[in-house]
């Protein structure tokens, strides 16, 4: 007698990214509840259940939901505000420090969820995000609305806000603007550390991590004491680490050794650790991942776009060959500008192959597991999301074939990260609901919410008193 299963996805090219990277080409996923019951060849999942609902895949691609490790997504209203000649210590001494002490927290809820349908729409259904929303019960009811799964941490945990190093000297430092509405002392922001783990008594979409800015802003007591607070609750502790040559020297200077020598000397380095950027390393700090187990969030586009090398001369691709778990991230809306995973894929293996001169360096496979089972481990969810497999949550992604990038379907994995990409995501399912059907959102007003979204961007830079300018071309043409 069969059983009946809420929903089963049918006929789809099933990509279980499961420890043997199990694929049926004619394939099935049931689930019951938000739980995948059953994975496998069509006949036998339909031989097993009946189902109320059901979809047909016909015969495209179906994976496990990609997670993004490493994210910011408050800055949603001014993205592509920032020239592309404007050094980057300057965006941190005027936007950013300005833009936190304008925005509102109506401001968040739409950066937010706008945020999400963009994931959304990119086959991502969990993010992680870095601890920089002021107000996490605006993420927190966005995040819900949309339906995608957030891991959502306390606001600027720090206790050394002016030690943050991006180039500028000490004086600079000291003359940036206060961030009103974040910890100014090591108490304040004590008080506030764990306060987003309240979140994790129940089973839902969103759920609390421990989150500290990094990039010099947090002394060595904090960092433990968030390390232990971590511990306790069995969630990740999440930072920034040494993302560019400006940071990664101030906090050699501080420290008086190698960074991450420095911080697995102190015990803060393991596996349920996760540092987002990571791009200079020497071969000491290499042997100091390798040995800890931390997982690194591996952001290329962030390094591309602001030229800090990490993808010439980061050793991201050299660990994740050597057995660290290496996940994705596609950090923030002006310093990548797309929340794209299967972008960050695609750079991440043609940057390490291009770097490194061979062709086989990274491959298609390597690049989905980093933004899924990778991705599932360094935000503390691989029991829960990552694969398709019995008694994870159905997070389900069903891609369409009526795109000309998947025509003719030879070998889908390839297919999708060399040449559709996220182009071809047609339906969405987040814990067995599904959020996004053949292209349309079921509870998001798309239309809406981007006008939402740019009357209020106007607002927030009229506030800050800033205006958009065009870039500065590199050359002029000849005529």
């Amino acid at each position: 007698m069969s059983r009946v299963a809420d929903l089963m996805v049918r006929h789809g090219h099933v990509i279980t990214m499961d420890d043997d990277r199990t694929q049926f080409e004619d394939g099935a996923v049931a689930v019951v509840d938000d739980t995948i019951v059953a994975v496998g060849a069509d006949r036998d999942v339909a031989a097993q259940f009946t189902a109320t609902a059901q979809i047909d895949a016909a015969g495209g691609p179906v994976h496990p939901g990609l997670v993004e490790a490493h994210l910011h997504a408050s800055y949603q209203l001014f993205r592509g505000a920032l020239p592309d000649q404007m050094p980057e210590d300057e965006t941190f001494d005027s936007f950013e420090s300005v833009f936190y002490n304008q925005v509102r927290d109506e401001d968040e809820y739409l950066s937010v969820a706008l945020a999400a349908v963009e994931m959304i729409r990119n086959g991502t259904t969990c993010f992680l995000e870095a601890g920089t929303i002021l107000s996490p019960d605006s993420g927190a009811a966005a995040a819900e609305h949309v339906g995608i799964r957030a891991l959502l941490g306390d606001a600027f945990i720090w206790d050394q806000p002016h030690g943050f190093a991006m180039g500028t000297t000490e004086d600079q430092a000291h003359d940036r603007p206060v961030l009103a509405r974040t910890p100014q002392s090591l108490d304040e922001a004590l008080a506030s550390l764990g306060t987003q783990l309240s979140r994790n008594g129940e089973e839902g979409l969103v759920r609390g991590h421990v989150a500290v800015l990094g990039l010099g802003t947090a002394s060595e007591h904090l960092l433990l004491e968030a390390k232990r607070v971590a511990s306790a609750a069995g969630v990740v502790l999440n930072m920034h680490q040494s993302y560019s040559p400006a940071d990664t020297a101030a906090d050699r200077r501080r420290f008086g050794a190698d960074p991450m020598v420095r911080l697995h000397e102190l015990g803060l380095l393991d596996g349920d650790v996760t540092l987002a950027h990571v791009n200079h390393l020497t071969d000491a700090e290499v042997e100091v991942v390798l040995a800890s187990g931390v997982n690194i969030a591996w952001a290329p586009a962030a390094s591309m776009m602001w030229g800090h090398g990490g993808t010439l001369h980061g050793r991201h691709a050299e660990l994740w060959r050597r057995g660290a778990n290496i996940a994705l991230g596609s950090d923030s809306p002006n310093w990548s500008n797309s929340f794209d995973l299967f972008r960050q894929i695609t750079l991440a293996v043609l940057g390490a192959r291009d770097a490194h001169q061979s062709r086989t360096y990274l491959t298609a496979e390597d690049g989905l597991y980093m933004a899924t089972r990778g991705a599932a481990r360094a935000v503390g969810m691989a029991e829960r999301i990552g694969s398709l497999e019995v008694g994870k949550k159905a997070d389900i992604v069903i891609h369409t074939l009526d795109r000309p990038e998947l025509v003719p379907t030879t070998d889908m994995t390839r297919n999708l990260v060399y040449s559709s990409g996220s182009k071809s995501v047609d339906t969405v399912i987040v814990g067995g609901t599904v959020v996004l059907e053949h292209g349309a959102f079921r509870r998001v007003a798309e239309r809406e919410l981007f006008r939402e979204v740019r009357a209020a961007s106007q607002a927030l830079l009229r506030r800050m008193e800033r205006t958009v300018t065009p870039n500065t071309p590199t050359r002029r043409p000849q005529r």
